[in-house]
């Protein structure tokens, strides 16, 4: 993998942004990094701390993607990629409460753990066994990572991680805290229906062929998601990661072509209309920080999001170059900065390889941030629940369904 290059993506960086010339050293250097720990923590400092050169970070690859369709089912394949299409907003704009009462919500609280991204990874391996591309040091999603850039910015949302370590990699799932599952049964009538303008969005932008059009009577189904799995490099840790895209423009390339899909993905969001300085300053705030860390780590390089109304009504189109969100930020609020998150996120990396030693897929540690928003903390968990590598990856083997037996003890370990 090639490196953003000056010349194209990163020329319209400003100068922190860019790669530092650090010289990179091996894991496993000092003792620490080989003693088992049963209790670690990180400090987490100002933003100010992290300001500073950055990490090398490689441009993402897309090594695998795969489909999951209405009923939950995996097919490695292309049949639930979507083609976008630009819409139409004259006024009146079209509404994005359409369908509402018949739309389908997965299940989200059914665990499915890393299932499909290791499914995905054991098919990377088999159709080319003799390269070494579906290794990392670091397997998870790309929303966990969006966590871990965004969390200098974001002190007062808490997370948990569950980490295990295989075969020299570490896996990272998410594990619903108790903040959220409150904020999820609280949530009124009124937030779920702002919830599915979303949805409704990627519906009324998207088609399901090349050169098609939206149906106007699509009812949106989350249960179904088009994945890639993109292999990349921050600092000197690899990275795999899993992530749902929403569309691409034009065709997707065939494998033997060495176009990289990435740059053709197209990221869509729904916010509010900005009607005054406050609404335009917490947008950049918030909004286009995790619209750029979101984009930025897999490579997607643009972000299109439609403006709507208080009533749902689309009233507006702007797309966002992933790399030229930080400069705006910059030249306005100077609410974030990239280095932040870049520098914060390769410094908590690294730390987890030194904490989390036992390579044990039945060995697991819990990662939380939560209050008093002063560290990070790990422990190291005991219990069978908390095992998710499922024992079907650590045998080469893939399922079309998600779920079944997580990992034991593999044989000769």
């Amino acid at each position: 993998m090639d490196c953003y290059s000056y010349r194209s993506l990163f020329a319209v960086l400003p100068t922190y942004y860019r790669m530092s010339k650090r010289p990179q050293s091996d894991y496993g250097d000092s003792p620490e990094a080989k003693r088992p720990m049963t209790f670690s923590t990180f400090p987490v400092s100002s933003c100010q701390s992290y300001m500073g050169h950055c990490p090398e970070y490689k441009q993402p690859v897309e090594i695998q993607s795969y489909s999951i369709d209405g009923s939950r089912r995996v097919w490695f394949d292309q049949r639930e990629l979507k083609y976008y299409v630009p819409p139409n907003i004259s006024p009146p704009g079209p509404s994005l409460n359409r369908g509402y009462e018949k739309y389908i919500k997965r299940d989200e609280s059914v665990p499915e753990h890393l299932d499909t991204l290791l499914d995905a990874l054991t098919t990377a391996r088999q159709a080319e066994p003799e390269k070494n591309i579906a290794q990392a040091n670091i397997v998870t999603w790309r929303g966990i990572m969006t966590k871990i850039f965004c969390t200098p910015y974001s002190r007062k949302e808490p997370w948990e991680l569950c980490a295990t370590r295989y075969n020299g990699s570490i896996y990272l799932e998410e594990r619903t805290t108790e903040h959220k599952k409150q904020h999820e049964a609280a949530m009124s009538d009124r937030h779920k229906q702002m919830a599915y303008w979303g949805y409704r969005f990627e519906s009324f932008c998207t088609a399901t062929e090349p050169n098609g059009q939206p149906d106007p009577n699509d009812v949106p189904n989350t249960n179904i998601q088009y994945c890639v799995v993109v292999k990349t490099r921050l600092g000197r840790n690899t990275l795999l990661m899993g992530a749902e895209v929403d569309c691409i423009e034009g065709t997707k390339p065939e494998k033997q072509d060495p176009k990289n899909p990435l740059h053709q993905y197209i990221e869509l969001k729904t916010s509010r209309r900005i009607d005054t300085q406050r609404q335009k300053d917490n947008f950049e705030k918030f909004k286009l920080l995790k619209f750029w860390a979101q984009s930025f780590l897999v490579g997607v390089p643009r972000v299109i999001c439609g403006f709507r109304d208080d009533n749902g009504d689309l009233c507006g189109l702007e797309t966002f170059k992933t790399m030229e969100i930080p400069r705006r930020v910059r030249d306005n609020t100077r609410a974030w900065n990239p280095s932040v998150c870049m520098n914060f996120a390769d410094q908590f990396l690294n730390w987890l390889q030194k904490v989390v030693t036992e390579d044990d897929p039945t060995v697991t540690y819990t990662i939380s941030w939560q209050e008093p928003w002063r560290e990070i903390r790990l422990i190291r968990a005991t219990g069978k629940e908390d095992v998710f590598l499922t024992q079907r990856y650590l045998d080469g083997k893939i399922s079309h369904d998600i779920g079944g037996p997580r990992a034991h003890t593999p044989s000769g370990r």
